[in-house]
């Protein structure tokens, strides 16, 4: 009798644990898809919160702010492809003064749980003599820190939006 009561405990543990360690596995599998999932912005705040970071940026660019430039470029981008005070106006195509930006379309990553990444599509917008303007389609990458309240951006090529990899 105590050798079934024995192995049924042993059975009892041995089911209890697979039970906890495949709930393990299964729960972070879906936090690891949580950040991993690209979505379309839908959310007013931070379409408009990314967009006036871009507005700035095209500030930065069209006044030749080279130190603000560096300043929001992002770590692994300026590393990648060796940006420095004195090259980093020539990653940008050249942008007149009275520019402005205007975001058209956003998608959104969750990196963690306080950084979001956005992929931007907007067009610069030249103000042109004679009331005319020009524009110009123009793809970011933005990473939005909510905690520190932080942004860093990186030109992009706008993979997200042309090739529609985005899961809509």
């Amino acid at each position: 009798m105590e050798d079934k009561s024995k192995l049924t405990a042993v059975i009892l543990v041995i089911i209890t644990l697979t039970v906890v360690i495949v709930t393990f596995v299964l729960n972070n599998m879906k936090d690891d898809k949580k950040y991993n999932e690209v979505k379309i912005v839908t959310n007013y705040s931070n379409f408009y919160t990314v967009n006036s970071c871009l507005y700035r940026v095209i500030t930065y660019i069209s006044s030749s702010d080279k130190d603000s430039l560096i300043l929001v470029l992002t770590d692994d981008y300026k590393k990648k492809n060796n940006v420095t005070v004195d090259n980093v106006i020539d990653i940008f195509d050249k942008v007149s003064d009275n520019s402005t930006f205007s975001s058209k379309k956003m998608y959104y990553e969750n990196i963690n749980d306080n950084v979001t990444k956005y992929y931007v599509y907007g067009t610069i917008e030249e103000n042109l003599m004679y009331g005319d303007s020009l524009s110009k389609d123009a793809y970011f990458i933005v990473y939005l820190d909510t905690k520190s309240k932080v942004f860093e951006i990186e030109p992009y090529n706008g993979e997200v939006f042309l090739n529609g990899d985005a899961n809509e």
